[in-house]
């Protein structure tokens, strides 16, 4: 039977493995946001500088940031107006969705949702096979190195959050630029099997061909002797007039 001395040892180790874990991701609040300060479409400079200042990003401010990313632009003014246009991108659904307090600071795991989505991520094996979740998609883009070393139920700071924009952002120039350059060794091998085919045609086509019935007969070649040409008639008379 253990001491009481080993008993409020143990009972110490618990308190502090337990205690910390129940404060490791209780949400900050942010009253007055970035979002709340500067909704409008022509404040972008104004959010993007008040926000990374932030200590966390709210749900709101990611939100506005991300529809801004994704659509250009955020014709909401409501907070549920954002919510429900990210639910109908899929960046909240399953048993992990239901609306989050605006003023709450956001999840690492949805605003990696809506990464993976907005980059088209499938991601590796375990992604194909169980989705686009939180966990699976913050791995993802942290092996990608769009996202820091963080877990799902962590915050980002206002300014990790602007720097996870401008990766998405470098991302996506990237892919375009991968793609364009496959569209053009794609062209450059079209035109090289052009080129190719037109050289096999001209070598095995002769630029002038003879006629069928054979070599044609030069004007210096004379008929043999005692050999009458097609459609002569024979000479009447062949001696010497009388």
């Amino acid at each position: 039977m253990p001491s009481s001395r080993s008993t409020l040892i143990i009972t110490a180790l618990v308190a502090g493995l337990v205690l910390p874990g129940c404060n490791l991701f209780e949400r900050t609040t942010i009253e007055n946001s970035a979002a709340v300060q500067f909704p409008g479409g022509d404040q972008d400079f104004e959010f993007w500088d008040a926000l990374s200042k932030q200590s966390v990003v709210t749900n709101n401010d990611a939100l506005h940031g991300l529809l801004l990313l994704a659509d250009g632009s955020d014709d909401c003014e409501t907070y549920e107006c954002r919510y429900e246009a990210a639910v109908e991108k899929g960046w909240f659904e399953g048993s992990w969705g239901g609306m989050p307090a605006a003023d709450a600071s956001a999840k690492v795991g949805w605003m990696a949702v809506a990464g993976c989505r907005i980059l088209e991520i499938d991601g590796g094996l375990t992604m194909r096979l169980f989705g686009d979740s939180p966990r699976y998609c913050s791995r993802e883009l942290t092996f990608m190195r769009i996202l820091p070393a963080v877990t799902e139920n962590e915050a980002l700071s206002g300014l990790e959050f602007t720097a996870y924009v401008d990766n998405i952002e470098d991302r996506q120039r990237f892919d375009v630029a991968v793609e364009a350059r496959k569209k053009l060794q794609e062209r450059q091998k079209e035109l090289k099997r052009e080129a190719e085919a037109k050289r096999i045609s001209e070598t095995l086509t002769p630029m002038n061909g003879n006629s069928v019935g054979g070599p044609e007969q030069s004007p210096g070649d004379e008929a043999s002797p005692g050999t009458e040409t097609p459609g002569s008639s024979p000479s009447e008379g062949s001696g010497t007039s009388p």
